[in-house]
């Protein structure tokens, strides 16, 4: 819902938006860095932790 696949109707991404503060979906794109991050040893040392790629959403 978060991420802009086309696959939900305009009805529901708008309502979607109206909670997000960002106002628009995110691009797949827009997630390489903590993937990458992730994925690297720069990440080695991090155990139970959350990383928020959400637009603001979780900031309300």
């Amino acid at each position: 819902m978060g991420v802009k696949t086309g696959s939900f109707d305009k009805e529901f991404v708008d309502n979607f938006l109206e909670r997000v503060p960002m106002r628009r979906q995110g691009r797949k794109s827009e997630y390489n860095g903590v993937i990458q991050f992730l994925a690297s040893d720069a990440s080695s040392y991090m155990t139970g932790s959350n990383v928020v790629v959400d637009g603001g959403f979780t900031a309300w």
